[in-house]
């Protein structure tokens, strides 16, 4: 009774809301932080269902020449968050791009600290919120999908799992320029009629998450395929460390008139089948964990804490998992 009694303390005390209140409900726009020298923006969405208890955080990267305002309004989280109860952050890149790797603006040329400034918006929203840092995940479309990968790339400690929409891996050296700390569960979309980033990508990207991920490409076709009318996804399951899983959703997107053509096939949330893509993007990585350890916990507290219960909360800190539904 008292090693239950320890253990049910320890967790209110990290978990319980009252300890975060600085973030109100609902949507919290022009957040500001200075990274590098430069005052970074972001808005955070914390709905009603998001109260009580720890809850995942999802960071949604908007593409290039767009800013966080308008990825919100077409990527559906929003929606989702209030639904799940989970909390969304939308960043703005300088100059409206991300330091993605090869694309784009002025956010490469100047070598931004975008992968920083992602890290340190997190432990804002962190500080701020009752988020559970062991299930942080993020999405991004075109420039912010480039984005995506690359913080899959560098941060694979801090997201467990990502969900880059409309982009190709993002470097000219993929299998040497990519070294993630640890494996990350990828699922990656790709347009079979965009008009500004060719399908052409997506294959071998998927091998190259697959093979980053111990899957092998060259192995058996995905145990998972999925058929949305004309889009499509393949899962493979069989990577090297158990729970890890990579995939490709093939999206027929949608034509629009001109002026907007320009954007056929590319705004994947936009499709023809009706094809929910970020509800998809969430029930993939939802189930992904990282290894990281509850937040303002003194690490001597946890060890005595371990000790009472006989070591009960060593999965806590264990290898990637499935785990239940927020």
């Amino acid at each position: 009774m008292l090693r239950s009694l320890v253990l049910v303390t320890l967790l209110c005390g990290v978990g319980g809301g009252s300890a975060f209140a600085a973030l109100p409900v609902g949507l919290t726009p022009d957040l500001t932080l200075t990274h590098d020298g430069a005052t970074r923006s972001y808005d955070v969405l914390r709905p009603v269902s998001s109260q009580g208890g720890l809850r995942p955080l999802v960071v949604d990267l908007h593409g290039f020449t767009s800013n966080g305002d308008q990825q919100r309004s077409i990527s559906g989280w929003d929606a989702i968050a209030a639904a799940e109860g989970i909390l969304v952050a939308w960043p703005d890149g300088l100059d409206s791009s991300w330091n993605g790797g090869t694309c784009c603006g002025t956010a490469v040329t100047n070598d931004v600290d975008d992968v920083g400034f992602i890290r340190a918006m997190v432990a804002a929203v962190q500080a701020e919120a009752n988020v559970d840092p062991s299930r942080i995940y993020v999405t991004g479309l075109s420039n912010g999908g480039a984005m995506t990968q690359r913080l899959a790339c560098e941060a694979a400690d801090l997201f467990a799992a990502a969900a880059p929409l409309a982009f190709p891996v993002p470097y000219t050296n993929f299998a040497g320029q990519c070294q993630p700390s640890e494996p990350i569960p990828i699922l990656s979309y790709m347009g079979f009629s965009d008009v500004l980033v060719s399908y052409a990508g997506a294959a071998p990207s998927f091998a190259g998450w697959r093979d980053k991920n111990g899957c092998d490409s060259a192995g058996p076709p995905p145990e998972i395929n999925e058929v949305y009318g004309g889009s499509d996804c393949a899962i493979d399951t069989s990577c090297g460390e158990p729970g890890v899983e990579v995939g490709l959703c093939s999206v027929t997107g949608s034509l629009f008139d001109p002026p907007l053509d320009q954007f056929n096939g590319h705004i994947l949330y936009l499709n023809d089948d009706a094809f929910d893509v970020s509800q998809r993007a969430w029930d993939f990585m939802q189930v992904h964990r990282t290894n990281q350890s509850l937040p303002g916990v003194s690490p001597w507290l946890l060890a005595g804490v371990l000790a009472a219960t006989g070591g009960a909360l060593l999965g806590l800190r264990g290898v990637r998992r499935r785990s239940a539904r927020a």
